[in-house]
């Protein structure tokens, strides 16, 4: 059972006046994730990067953590993402 270690940004863009998540861009490895991040947090009005730590087998969530903010991030991402 080995762990995976996976990194993306998610973006949010605004709709209807709140907040919502775009399209998922996947990143190589933490520097990239943590680079894309910024570039990308100019041009967007929010980017979450993130680091999901998985079991290779089971696809079982083992860690989650928001390495880096910028811009606006909805509340109710947040919470979703300490809930898990």
């Amino acid at each position: 059972m080995a762990n995976v270690d996976t990194f993306f940004l998610q973006p949010f863009k605004t709709h209807r006046k709140r907040l919502v998540p775009g399209q998922r861009v996947p990143a190589k490895t933490k520097h990239h994730a943590l680079m894309d991040g910024e570039r990308l947090g100019r041009t967007a009005e929010g980017v979450a990067v993130i680091h999901v730590s998985a079991d290779d087998e089971t696809g079982e969530v083992a860690a989650l953590e928001v390495l880096a903010r910028h811009g606006a991030i909805p509340e109710e991402f947040e919470e979703q993402i300490r809930a898990l």
